[in-house]
């Protein structure tokens, strides 16, 4: 079966290539591990949907965070940074839900989920919907406006390295805490949408607009989640034992990837 890399890069709007997933290490996080989090509690997925709104800066999201309750505690706390909550329940394993009580610290960029008796240690379901911004810096989702031969264009990227995966997706945003990731995300009908993982579902939605449901991502820190979208062209070859490498440009321009894709199927082959 064909594998695909995906290598998503806006030449000539950001040129940069955004870096492949790593594979992660040992599912615990170790003693010896500094973290600002208490370790009672740890993520092992994340289900993200998001709907950006680029005109005004600010997106809708929700999140179900399966989690593992590893010591008896009253509270969840996890990184936060310019998000406001709407909403907060835990989902133990029998499927019975409790509303949890939010309370944000902006200095610390923490949001703590708080529960009237203690969790017992075990798998539970952590559901949150939330609001955020859209930056004009590259930090966490940001806007990047370009002119083209039609008038000014706005794109947008996530640049979540090395602590704005937070200000995206209410996290354990620290790179020891590795999970696997579903990302769904609602755009504009016209626009290209790119993730970390070729697309795995698609459906159209009113208003114009398009709903795209990545493939889950492998075990990996928060930082190198990655959503982009835009209008764009794409360009793509094949490498060794049948590997599709692709460029995304702006639109028109795809012919200056042609270097990106040659380099990278290059050194895809001395890797």
């Amino acid at each position: 079966m064909k594998r695909v890399l995906a290598l998503s890069i806006a030449l000539a709007l950001a040129g940069a290539v955004a870096p492949a997933p790593a594979q992660a290490d040992a599912a615990a996080l170790p003693a010896g591990i500094t973290t600002q989090l208490p370790r009672e509690v740890r993520p092992t997925h994340y289900e993200i949907r998001v709907e950006p709104h680029a005109e005004s800066l600010t997106f809708d999201g929700s999140v179900r965070i399966s989690v593992e309750v590893l010591q008896p505690t009253r509270q969840i706390v996890l990184n936060a940074a310019d998000l406001e909550f709407a909403g907060a329940r835990l989902v133990d394993a029998r499927g019975r839900a409790r509303e949890a009580g939010v309370a944000v610290d902006a200095e610390a960029q923490t949001a703590s989920f708080a529960f009237g008796r203690a969790l017992r240690p075990g798998r539970y379901v952590l559901e949150l919907d939330y609001r955020g911004r859209i930056g004009t810096q590259a930090n966490g989702l940001f806007a990047l406006d370009y002119p083209t031969a039609e008038g000014r264009k706005r794109a947008l990227y996530t640049q979540f390295e090395n602590s704005d995966a937070r200000r995206f997706v209410p996290s354990w945003d620290e790179p020891a805490h590795k999970a696997t990731f579903d990302l769904t995300v609602v755009a504009p009908a016209g626009q290209t949408v790119v993730g970390n993982m070729p697309v795995a579902q698609e459906r159209d939605l009113p208003g114009g607009r398009r709903e795209v449901r990545f493939q889950r991502t492998p075990r990996m820190s928060t930082y190198l989640l990655f959503l982009g979208m835009g209008e764009f062209d794409r360009a793509t070859v094949t490498g060794d034992n049948g590997t599709e490498i692709g460029v995304l440009t702006q639109k028109g321009k795809v012919e200056q990837a042609r270097f990106a894709l040659e380099a990278s199927r290059d050194i895809l082959r001395e890797y």
